[in-house]
């Protein structure tokens, strides 16, 4: 077996154009990325993968002066560029995939992934939430099968997420993001994205000596040291080996319920949708209906277009699933590659979760005052997300105080229990108070017929954010009409993964992207009329036009009042030299 690292590099980054041959310390950064991959001894070969627009002939022609292979193909499908690259290899071969932009390798971990990748015959390993610091291991047969199996824009730009996405076609190893000490806290610093970045790293090649970048301690300590103290005051939660908080991507949970009417096959095509919408989590409800209803609820007549049975009772009894059925769909969303989680009504329910090992669990706003059950669910020790949409603050802090106020595992989801709800009654701004009162991380639970309120959600600060999700809005039952569909769903992630990208870092530039613009357009200090030598430059003299490349308004008492040292001509740009 050949093991093969392709770096994918490129000058037109989106977020810092060019970087791939910016400074770092003195070195050029994807000089610095080959470095890294060099002192990994079971790489066989190094490809740099680049595009074939002209803007990265400058990438070709450093690469090559390092003695390293090129290969230049389609700009946007990067999947099929990585295909093309490997071209020579057999199905069988390995491909160690690195990005030009994480300069660092945690070299024992890499090597520890690789081997447990090759003493079980993976298809792929990565780690969750794709590492800076390690690498993704691709056996060349499923790159090959996976470029013939998508044509999803998504997909074919960023490599290797159809095979996130079905676990179930191909076999995967998804190691957890803290595998063997990795610090997913510290994991967003440890790339460059940014000049603000590229400033920070240029300080840490400094301050560490060349044997120092085998010791990912004393690079965690150094960003650990700068890393700004709000950032330091963020509270993280582990759901499921996934950490959720304010400086990671927002967590998406797709909101199953009972929209599967109680049929196993319904309820594995919805994960199947979640899977492919992009979706963190699937979320299930249980109810032991005997805890749940007296008995003159259970006898209650229950005769309405929903209804999937004469009484509600039996209209309950019909969406429940029992727990071999929850545990069917357990593992079946296991080996999608997808958390399985539950809420819980009832102490019963949460035994038979505790059997089945969730790894977490959602209470609906109902049972906020039901203390026995957040008592039980406190017991678990397990991560908690409270939905509030028909809790008081006062209920909130009941729940709290009962699930563990000092506990920095609980969520708090703003929410309203109106299905479908009008975006007039979701007032997002609620998340901030719940934040302040609590100290915990917030979210929200989408409970409107369209997008706009999750995807503003993520904008204001919700780390977690749950929508139900429906095969079909006109199926029967009373939570369908108000549910996302695939599309629906689809377009909602990508929204929201978007959104985020957008904030930034709170510091204000001026971005290298708009540096020639600002040189092309803004003004300069230009001679207004001829300037003899030996006259004495006064204000009337001077205009401002464009280029912005010489001295701004502002700085025009640096010239003002001084002799010219030659002849001026009219309509030319002023330079200090130009006077004494």
């Amino acid at each position: 077996m050949k093991k093969t690292a392709i770096i994918q590099a490129r000058m037109l980054s989106s977020r810092l154009r060019g970087k791939s041959l910016m400074s770092v310390n003195g070195v050029p950064l994807l000089y610095r990325v080959i470095e890294s991959v060099k002192k990994i001894d079971f790489i066989d070969d190094i490809i740099v993968a680049t595009t074939d627009a002209v803007a990265d002939d400058p990438i070709e022609s450093a690469v090559k002066d390092l003695g390293i292979k090129v290969f230049r193909g389609d700009a946007l499908n990067v999947l099929n560029r990585f295909v093309e690259a490997s071209k020579h290899l057999t199905e069988n071969d390995l491909i160690i995939r690195f990005t030009a932009d994480n300069p660092l390798n945690n070299l024992p971990i890499t090597k520890k992934a690789y081997k447990l990748h090759v003493q079980d015959k993976y298809d792929y390993t990565y780690i969750d939430g794709l590492s800076h610091v390690v690498p993704e291991f691709i056996r060349v047969g499923t790159l090959r099968e996976i470029n013939r199996l998508t044509n999803d824009f998504f997909d074919q730009e960023h490599v290797t997420p159809f095979i996130r996405k079905n676990h179930d076609i191909f076999k995967v190893q998804k190691l957890p993001n803290d595998f063997e000490g990795l610090r997913p806290d510290l994991d967003p610093f440890l790339t460059i994205d940014t000049l603000e970045q590229l400033k920070k790293f240029d300080k840490l090649y400094k301050h560490l000596s060349q044997e120092n970048f085998l010791n990912f301690d004393k690079i965690y300590a150094f960003f650990e040291h700068i890393m700004p103290s709000n950032q330091q005051k963020h509270v993280l939660v582990n759901l499921n080996g996934t950490y959720v908080g304010e400086a990671y991507p927002t967590y998406i949970i797709a909101e199953i319920g009972q929209n599967h009417n109680g049929s196993v096959e319904l309820a594995k095509q919805l994960i199947d949708m979640a899977v492919e919408a992009g979706a963190n989590a699937v979320k299930f409800q249980k109810r032991d209906i005997a805890s749940e209803l007296t008995k003159e609820a259970f006898n209650k007549p229950y005769d309405n277009p929903n209804s999937f049975g004469k009484t509600y009772g039996e209209h309950r009894i019909a969406l429940e699933l029992n727990e071999g059925q929850h545990k069917e769909l357990k593992e079946y969303a296991n080996a999608r590659g997808i958390t399985y989680f539950v809420t819980p009504t009832d102490i019963p329910s949460v035994e038979i979760m505790e059997r089945l090992e969730v790894p977490f669990y959602k209470v609906a706003s109902r049972d906020l005052t039901n203390l026995p059950l957040l008592k039980r669910l406190a017991e678990t020790g397990k991560p908690v997300i409270i939905s509030t949409g028909m809790a008081s603050l006062e209920d909130i802090d009941d729940a709290i105080e009962i699930l563990g106020k000092n506990r920095k595992d609980i969520i708090i989801l703003q929410c309203i229990s109106q299905y479908p709800a009008d975006l007039e009654r979701v007032n997002l701004r609620v998340m901030d108070t719940l934040k302040k009162r609590y100290g915990k991380i917030v979210g929200f639970s989408d409970h409107t017929t369209g997008i706009i309120a999750s995807v503003t959600a993520s904008i204001l600060g919700a780390s977690v954010i749950e929508k139900h999700i429906t095969l079909n809005k006109a199926m029967k039952g009373s939570d369908q009409a108000g549910s996302a569909e695939k599309e629906e769903l689809t377009k909602m992630i990508q929204y929201i993964r978007d959104a985020r990208k957008t904030l930034g870092d709170g510091i204000k530039t001026v971005d290298p992207v708009t540096q020639v613009a600002k040189e092309k357009l803004a003004r300069s200090l230009v001679s207004k009329v001829p300037i003899k030598k030996g006259t004495i430059l006064t204000e009337e003299m001077l205009t401002l036009k464009s280029p912005g490349t010489g001295l701004k308004w502002k700085e025009k008492d640096l010239i003002l009042g001084k002799k010219a040292m030659k002849d001026i001509p009219e309509d030319v740009t002023l330079k200090k030299s130009f006077f004494q």
